[in-house]
């Protein structure tokens, strides 16, 4: 082989080796950094509901919570809707249980013959019943007004986070004259969350 020709093919394996020495180190390398893409919008939390009555049992003579054992999602808003018919209103154990604690997004909404309205809190002469929730991980408490009369009755609306799993007891905390009130047959639940 002559000098031009060993030249020209030494050339040749030079530029083959320099071209995929650079290719293994393009495909080594680090890419360029591109500019991150913007957050999507939060995504609402999702909404699931719950309705519950105090209707009067004409069996027991008492005013009755209709369900007692509710079953929500974790980490789902929950909106309850608690329909009274019950036109009394009872001795509350202290002042702080006509307030609203522990609701999401703020005070409950009261629908009655007066109209509707958003409050964080009711006289407290002027609460019927509670729906309580009170242990390690929930302090919640909805007073809800009484009834205009028997057929018209009051409504409460508010929405409520689970974030904690397992069975919990929910109650009315109402000390009622009647003595069948306030107790676990009649005004009080559980609610498994998860």
């Amino acid at each position: 082989m002559n000098d031009q020709r060993w030249f020209n093919l030494a050339a040749v394996l030079i530029a083959v080796a320099v071209t995929v020495g650079a290719v293994a180190v393009a495909a080594l390398a680090p890419a360029p950094a591109t500019p991150a893409p913007q957050a999507a919008p939060t995504a609402s939390v999702p909404t699931t509901y719950r309705a519950l009555t105090i209707t009067f049992d004409p069996s027991s003579g008492q005013y009755n919570y209709n369900v007692r054992s509710l079953s929500v999602p974790l980490r789902e808003r929950v909106m309850f809707t608690i329909t009274n018919y019950d036109p009394g209103s009872a001795q509350l154990p202290t002042p702080s249980d006509a307030r609203v604690i522990g609701t999401y997004g703020g005070p409950m909404s009261i629908v009655s013959a007066g109209g509707s309205s958003q409050v964080s809190q009711l006289p407290a002469g002027d609460v019927s019943h509670t729906f309580s929730m009170s242990d390690a991980y929930y302090d919640l408490n909805v007073p809800i007004p009484p009834a205009t009369n028997a057929v018209t009755p009051s409504q409460v609306t508010f929405a409520v986070v689970f974030d904690t799993p397992g069975v919990y007891t929910w109650g009315c905390v109402v000390l009622c004259s009647d003595p069948g009130m306030g107790t676990a047959d009649t005004m009080y639940g559980s609610v498994s969350i998860g």
